[in-house]
């Protein structure tokens, strides 16, 4: 892809993925938004209306752009189309049945992985990233590890159940490893090695059949963890791949 890539991390009603598409859209060949559209944080002064609003314009921007814009799946937005899904915070009760209807409406803008080949490496792009025991947890329901079997795991129960695979880090009782919408960063870190400026990756993390995985869901505010093997970028802030290279913008 000699046009370079965007990667928009977890929106949550914010609006920073315009300033990105208005100076660097027209440069890249594809735009991929990692999930979590809705649940915004109350502290950020975003209200219901704007945050509905918001992610109107966002379904608008894939259905005016098909071929480039990439519309991921995260939690946060499989609560409102799944009963059976585990509800995450901040779920909007007075929203919920407007989200469930834009979602099963345009099911078919929506995804939960995606794949490109940059600069001969072979990257993976999901809502939070595939962690090696959960996909050898529930390989007999993904069958080999791809883009298209992860994106099959919405049609069917046991598939759903598969993505309600939620991190020990985010409740008490939960896996080791959450699924490719609840892993953890800290489950991708050897957290005893690692320091502030030191990131020491766990094994787990690495997956065959790809050479780098780009994820969000674990919010970072600021900094981006960018490793060799993979990238959270949960920065409220877009990111481009140019060159091989992932830099924010």
């Amino acid at each position: 892809m000699g046009r370079g890539l965007m990667v928009i991390p977890d929106i949550h009603g914010r609006t920073f993925w315009k300033d990105g598409v208005a100076a660097h859209g027209n440069d890249v060949g594809k735009i991929i938004f990692l999930g979590d559209y809705v649940d915004r944080y109350e502290d950020e002064g975003i209200s219901r209306k704007d945050e509905l609003n918001n992610f109107k314009e966002i379904v608008k921007f894939k259905l005016d752009n098909a071929d480039k814009v990439v519309l991921l799946l995260g939690n946060h937005c499989l609560h409102y189309i799944f009963d059976s899904f585990p509800r995450s915070t901040r779920y909007s009760s007075s929203n919920a049945y407007t989200y469930r209807d834009i979602y099963t409406t345009n099911r078919n803008l929506f995804k939960l992985a995606h794949e490109e080949t940059i600069d001969n490496r072979k990257y993976l792009f999901t809502h939070a990233g595939v962690m090696r025991s959960w996909y050898e947890r529930n390989k007999a329901i993904i069958g080999e590890l791809n883009a298209d079997n992860l994106n099959r795991l919405i049609t069917s129960r046991d598939g759903v159940t598969s993505l309600s695979d939620i991190s020990k880090y985010r409740t008490y009782i939960g896996y080791d490893t959450g699924s490719i919408l609840w892993s953890d960063i800290r489950e991708k870190l050897d957290l005893e090695k690692s320091g502030i400026d030191n990131y020491v990756i766990n094994e787990d993390s690495i997956v065959d059949g790809y050479d780098y995985q780009i994820f969000g869901h674990t919010q970072l505010v600021d900094s981006p963890v960018i490793t060799d093997k993979w990238a959270c970028i949960d920065c409220r802030a877009p990111f481009l791949i140019t060159d091989g290279k992932l830099e924010r913008v």
